[in-house]
């Protein structure tokens, strides 16, 4: 799963960039502009295989103190069958790039042969239209992580940058320069994170933990929506 979100990511980051370079990851993590509307499907085919899972989520969910506090994964907030979901979106998200590559390429060829007056670049240019980076997925959830405990690695994306580095709300992404660098990840995984009182963060290049009450829903914000909302109770940094 985490192969097909950073193919993904990087193949629409050198699309839209034409950048050499796809994101940072880190291996010790169990991982997966403004976004556009999230294109996403309500079911999984009707021949999709549904992982095993054990009440909903991934058996790799454990306890992992005597506060009951669970300690996951970002592949336990995947829904049964939304791989074989978002390998299909994945597959028309391409596609549909494509085309409109192809278009874009035709409609440089046509300006070449008349007086000029199409200016391609300014269907690129930073702020237009054309300067997006679609999030694909669903909001489809694990219904049975509403009202947990939770516990889960990740990096922190602000919302609003401060010089303190103090935030009381910021996106929990699986893999550094994801919504920033990147198009973002799937709704369902992207975790909105609330703290009050504010939490500081020393550095948004280093993966933290987090932990707090996690919330199914919709949570939109100008930088990606998330499937998931957690209150936090605890942030510390990732020891590797």
């Amino acid at each position: 799963m985490k192969r097909l979100f950073l193919l993904a990511a990087s193949s629409v980051l050198l699309t839209a960039c034409g950048a050499s370079e796809t994101a940072d990851t880190s291996p010790q993590l169990e991982t997966a502009s403004t976004s556009a509307p999230v294109s996403e499907a309500a079911a999984p085919p009707e021949n999709a295989e549904a992982p095993q899972t054990d009440g909903g989520y991934s058996s790799s969910i454990i306890l992992t103190d005597p506060d009951g506090i669970n300690q996951l994964t970002w592949e336990d907030l995947m829904p049964a069958g939304e791989e074989a979901v978002l390998a299909q979106l994945y597959e028309e998200y391409f596609t549909n790039l494509e085309q409109n590559m192809r278009a874009g390429q035709q409609l440089l060829k046509d300006a070449d042969t008349t007086s000029g007056a199409i200016d391609i670049t300014a269907l690129i240019s930073e702020g237009s239209a054309g300067d997006t980076m679609d999030q694909v997925g669903t909001f489809n959830v694990v219904e049975d992580l509403n009202g947990l405990d939770i516990r889960l690695p990740g990096y922190v994306v602000p919302l609003d940058f401060n010089s303190d580095n103090e935030y009381d709300e910021f996106l929990l992404v699986p893999y550094f320069g994801a919504c920033l660098h990147t198009p973002p990840p799937p709704p369902n995984q992207i975790v909105y994170v609330k703290s009050s009182p504010a939490v500081k963060v020393e550095s948004i290049y280093d993966p933290v933990w987090v932990e707090g009450t996690m919330k199914t829903g919709r949570f939109d914000t100008d930088t990606a929506n998330s499937a998931y909302e957690l209150s936090l109770s605890n942030l510390e940094i990732y020891e590797y």
